[in-house]
């Protein structure tokens, strides 16, 4: 047999085999529980949507899948679990900009990089909600921004992570106004404190907050999406308050170890995105606080998180904010 149809022999079998390998792989995942490892406590609009996803993927995929809280250390003990763990595509991160963009900007020394994870799908974008007592005299954000003008570093700003302290911090440099920003571990111990009267304001998650705005014990001053958020019709934007341009997001989506094969990451990809389509998961997404329905694949997801990246360090940049390079 001539050396060059040897050769070709060798070539085009090793080519089958590293396709029949990746098929293999992609066909024998799930082989076991999944589980989706979420950085926040329960309660919130992320968890809640986690387990929607969840249970449903359960169902597609013929296998167990589970979801562990793992809150703390700013979304990095549950990085850190996941990374931790064998890159199988077994253990998926629910990912938000504070894991992806935030933490990498502002942490010094911090135990992970970005490109450690990668991405396979985005689910939604979530706007912010300023809000305050409903007994407070503030009643739109004309008079908050009035008190922080008048007097600067009166009126204070719960925040908890780095999202919404650098929200405000934008908001305030766009108005032209001083406010005391106080942080926060998270909204179940922020909203509390605005209900009493204990901090004058805060910038949360809607839905963590609308079942107390219903109930009147918050008012919320405006939102921070480009148009107004469905549950709260009243609540006009921050941009149409006289701040044009003005708009907060926050990504909400799933990543694993960026050493995951290529064909278990289009696997889960294909799964994830199989499950978050069903009519029945839309309609729940649509009944959470400040959820927009993206469901964008891992190509998308990774193109907007290089976008957001941009944006935030320029936002970081604008507002003063000391940056890891």
């Amino acid at each position: 047999m001539p050396s060059f149809v040897r050769w070709l022999l060798v070539v085009t079998s090793a080519a089958c085999a590293t396709v029949g390998s990746a098929y293999a792989q992609a066909q024998a995942y799930p082989s076991s529980t999944v589980r989706f490892v979420v950085p926040i406590g329960p309660g919130s609009s992320g968890d809640a949507l986690t387990r929607a996803l969840a249970e449903r993927f359960r169902a597609l995929s013929g296998q167990p899948a589970i979801v562990e809280n793992r809150p703390g250390g700013d979304l990095v003990v549950a990085t850190q679990n996941v990374l931790a763990s064998p890159a199988d595509g077994h253990s998926v991160l629910m990912v938000t900009t504070s894991v992806m963009i935030l933490n990498p900007m502002y942490i010094k020394d911090l135990s992970y990089k970005a490109r450690d994870l990668r991405p396979v799908m985005q689910l939604t974008r979530h706007m912010a909600a300023l809000v305050t007592s409903a007994d407070s005299r503030y009643k739109t954000l004309a008079d908050v921004v009035a008190a922080a003008r008048e007097k600067p570093g009166s009126v204070g700003v719960a925040t908890y992570g780095n999202y919404y302290r650098l929200g405000a911090m934008t908001l305030a440099g766009r108005a032209g106004a001083t406010f005391n920003y106080v942080p926060y571990k998270g909204a179940s111990q922020v909203l509390p404190d605005v209900v009493n009267g204990v901090v004058d304001t805060a910038l949360v998650d809607p839905g963590a907050a609308t079942s107390l705005i219903k109930a009147g014990k918050l008012r919320a001053l405006a939102v921070t999406g480009t148009s107004r958020y469905a549950s709260l019709p009243d609540v006009p934007t921050v941009a149409e308050s006289g701040y044009a341009g003005y708009e907060l997001y926050t990504f909400l989506g799933y990543a694993v170890h960026a050493q995951t094969p290529e064909p278990v990451v289009r696997r889960l990809e294909e799964l994830l995105t199989q499950a978050a389509a069903q009519p029945d998961f839309r309609e729940f997404v649509s009944r959470q606080g400040g959820a927009e329905f993206v469901g964008s694949n891992s190509r998308q997801f990774s193109e907007a998180i290089e976008r957001e990246a941009a944006r935030y360090r320029e936002l970081a940049r604008q507002a003063g904010d000391q940056i890891q390079q």
